[in-house]
């Protein structure tokens, strides 16, 4: 008999944490029974039920088990570091889906299979493309890359854990939706910067599938700051570090970073960003961590690190591939994984010049993607400060130069006919040709800089062309 939920022990700073997920009984005879839990990425035969010594009560189709003794494998208590030999009697039904039963310490969370978001297999191809209506602007808004909100309806009342996916490859852009008392679920937010131009697919997931098809054609950034030689400096989860080296007995394997107590450290990103208003691209960084640990149960590989940039929010984005904590097998691209605020002062004034975008020590959280993913810890759950320097180049934001043109020397006119008037061309339309192109430029791309009173004289007819 298999139930889902999770409980998770920590303590002791860190250095007690323990989760036991997806609790199942397996007979071996009407008297007794093994207990067998995932933990740390594995399915762990936690204990043996003596099932012979509990009140059995019967209603209906469901039979109820009341306090039978549980005893501790040897795989159980080196979970428990050898503290335990024994644990609390277990009370379970079978026979009918039930609630978890109210204790008088620590906390109870239910699951219902219809609710389990969490343990959802997330399909390779999209379940459905039909469902979701879109009026022009917010379809406009979703092809577009910006931020746009999005219903879909036809799920249960109250419903939770609608899981909202965009596809070609499947992409997890939330796991936490709730339905309203209508059956509608409601998304709010925008496209992942990795995520190509092309055709795709939008997904609500639940207990039913609604979808959507449209076309991503993101309008090419005018005056995009092109950036190289980025850093970061991150640690992660400092009570995952501890715990991976000490319970877990594992340790990291890095491919394309460094560790640096208490960081692990990227360098030389690149890619590109917009920082008219707000801050939106993407910077990447590469490389792998590999967490290992529990003789080899545990093993999760974060890839291909970058950070994208969506107006006043950044995201921590990664492939994750492996098991999850729970012991599923997972495979995800482009996941965001954590998220912070970008803080005002982040984004210099003036863009243009040797300025950098500089983050020191922001607070970083887990995503409902990133929960789903790693499987460890809850949405909203604290993650390791981050810091990010990311140059910008000298060019930042600023136009391309128009091609000079020397009014000392006149504009050749091309041969004729001897028959023809040779007088020479004017040379003041031409001039007057660069000026209009120069600011119909201006009015197109904005400068971050301002222009001043010099570079205002630099337009005036005795000029050539604009000066950049």
């Amino acid at each position: 008999m298999s139930y889902t939920g999770a409980v998770r022990f920590s303590g002791h700073g860190g250095l007690l944490d323990v989760s036991l997920a997806n609790p199942e009984f397996r007979f071996a005879s009407p008297a007794s029974a093994q207990l067998w839990v995932s933990s740390g990425g594995t399915r762990l035969h936690l204990g043996n039920v003596a099932v012979g010594t509990a009140a059995r009560s019967v209603s209906g189709s469901a039979v109820t088990f009341t306090n039978a003794a549980v005893s501790l494998t040897s795989a159980g208590s080196a979970l428990f570091r050898g503290e335990y030999t024994s644990l609390d009697p277990v009370t379970f039904t079978i026979g009918v889906e039930a609630a978890a039963p109210s204790g008088s310490t620590g906390t109870v969370a239910t699951a219902s299979a219809a609710n389990a978001s969490v343990a959802r297999t997330i399909p390779a191809t999209p379940p459905a493309t039909t469902g979701i209506v879109l009026d022009a602007d917010t379809l406009a808004a979703l092809s577009s890359g910006a931020s746009a909100t999005i219903q879909a309806d036809g799920f249960t009342p109250g419903e939770t854990g609608i899981a909202v996916v965009v596809y070609s490859t499947p992409t997890v852009l939330a796991t936490d939706l709730v339905a309203d008392a209508s059956g509608v679920a409601t998304w709010t937010g925008s496209l992942p910067a990795t995520l190509a131009d092309g055709e795709h697919t939008l997904t609500f997931q639940g207990s039913v599938s609604r979808g959507v098809s449209f076309t991503l054609a993101r309008a090419e950034a005018l005056g995009a700051c092109v950036v190289e030689n980025a850093s970061m400096r991150w640690g992660f989860k400092e009570s995952f570090r501890t715990y991976i080296e000490g319970v877990a007995a594992g340790g990291w394997e890095l491919d394309g970073v460094a560790y640096e107590y208490p960081d692990f450290v990227w360098t030389g990103g690149s890619g590109s960003l917009d920082t008219e208003s707000g801050v939106t691209g993407v910077v990447d960084f590469g490389g792998t961590i590999r967490f290992t640990g529990h003789d080899g149960a545990l093993d999760t590989s974060l890839t291909a690190a970058r950070i994208e940039f969506a107006g006043d929010v950044g995201y921590v984005v990664f492939d994750i591939t492996g098991t999850t904590q729970s012991g599923e097998p997972i495979a995800m691209t482009d996941v965001r994984f954590a998220e912070f605020a970008l803080p005002e002062n982040a984004v210099p004034t003036d863009a243009v010049g040797t300025d950098s975008i500089v983050l020191d020590r922001v607070p970083v959280t887990l995503t409902a993607a990133g929960a789903t993913a790693f499987g460890s810890y809850p949405e909203g759950e604290q993650l390791d400060p981050l810091a990010l320097e990311i140059p910008l180049a000298e060019d930042c934001g600023v136009a391309a130069a128009a091609a000079p043109i020397d009014e000392d020397e006149p504009l050749a006119a091309p041969e004729t006919d001897a028959s023809a008037s040779t007088d020479p061309l004017p040379v003041w339309p031409w001039i007057a040709g660069g000026v209009g192109l120069a600011l119909i430029v201006a009015l197109v791309i904005r400068r971050r800089r301002a222009v001043d009173a010099a570079s205002a004289d630099a337009l005036a007819p005795d000029q050539a062309g604009p000066s950049v």
